[in-house]
């Protein structure tokens, strides 16, 4: 079952970087917002969040390279999800820790994820999707986007969640990795179905992408908003 999602990811995400697509114009409108209302903060997080951001596009360069040279891409993509698992992890740690001190918990729990990511790639190979690497990360990231949401509402403090930076940015991940569980677990059904000449699968990405990054970058928006207000 993993090693027929992977092959079929593997085709997914092999296509998305021969041409540019409308996840990658997504991306670098977030990566420009991220410029424009972080560039200035001081805050670890967030300034790490702009160099995440110009991983994400020199990906989307380097993996449209090499699919065009090697036709294969899928190294570029591994490589890519550790920076992805260890940000998210980092970004949750950021939030989370201002209502709940679980450090150890998200050590120990990203420990294992890399420990999976490495017995995966011994296994398999550097050249097949880590499906089930991030099968289990979506999973994790949900339950640690319920978590700050669930402490957020304990919270007795008044917060204006229109402007809330944490909560937008924790959201638009929560939906993202959510959705993603769940077009995982579909996915023999949704690799069959088509919208007209579109998969599926590719519109339910996208559309994804767009709540992620979309959220993102209204996040930094209210980032700059925070910082004006309490410099």
């Amino acid at each position: 079952m993993i090693g027929k999602i992977a092959t079929q990811i593997d085709i997914f995400r092999a296509l998305k970087f021969i041409v540019p697509t409308i996840n990658s114009y997504i991306e670098l409108l977030c990566l420009v917002f991220a410029l424009y209302f972080l560039s200035k903060d001081k805050s670890t997080f967030w300034r790490i969040t702009i160099w995440y951001m110009a991983v994400v596009m020199l990906t989307e360069i380097v993996g449209r390279y090499f699919a065009r040279t090697y036709h294969t891409n899928l190294c570029i993509y591994n490589i890519y999800t550790i920076f992805e698992i260890s940000f998210i992890t980092y970004g949750f740690y950021t939030f989370i820790k201002q209502y709940a001190n679980i450090k150890h918990w998200l050590i120990a729990t990203y420990a294992a994820t890399m420990i999976i990511y490495t017995i995966f790639t011994l296994i398999y190979g550097i050249n097949v999707y880590n499906a089930f690497t991030i099968s289990v990360t979506s999973v994790v990231f949900v339950i640690y986007g319920l978590l700050y949401f669930y402490l957020l509402l304990k919270d007795e403090n008044y917060i204006d969640l229109k402007f809330h930076p944490a909560f937008w940015w924790v959201g638009g991940t929560l939906i993202f990795y959510f959705g993603s569980t769940l077009a995982n677990f579909f996915d023999d059904i949704i690799q069959q179905k088509f919208l007209g000449k579109y998969n599926t699968r590719l519109i339910i990405y996208t559309t994804l992408n767009l709540f992620l990054y979309g959220f993102w970058a209204y996040s930094f928006i209210c980032r700059a908003r925070q910082r004006k207000i309490c410099p």
